[in-house]
């Protein structure tokens, strides 16, 4: 009995406080999980809010006539890819002879 008022279980509290802890508990969890959809879904609208913006720029200049390359800002460093080059195989020609092995 002791042990039951510590932890929290045993017949001390009625069935109908223990469910309410429980639902308080499942609500608590709601509203955490809830914030941070809200959080997410708050960054992505502003994200696609500055897109808007950049595009409305965008073709405000096309229509004004103004031919330019937009400048998209990048995460990463640009790197350009060095020259493929070539690489010497050493195969045999394609008519030369190739011994064939056959099965008795």
């Amino acid at each position: 009995m002791f042990f039951g008022k510590i932890f929290g279980f045993g017949r001390s509290e009625p069935r109908y406080i223990r469910r309410t802890r429980a639902y308080l508990q499942e609500a608590r969890m709601a509203v955490l999980e809830h914030t941070i959809a809200a959080e997410y879904y708050q960054s992505s609208a502003q994200m696609y809010a500055e897109r808007a913006a950049r595009l409305e720029d965008e073709l405000r200049a096309w229509e004004q006539g103004e031919q330019h390359i937009p400048v998209v800002p990048h995460h990463y460093p640009y790197v350009p890819r060095s020259a493929h080059k070539a690489v010497a195989v050493d195969a045999p020609p394609v008519g030369a002879s190739v011994g064939v092995v056959r099965a008795a």
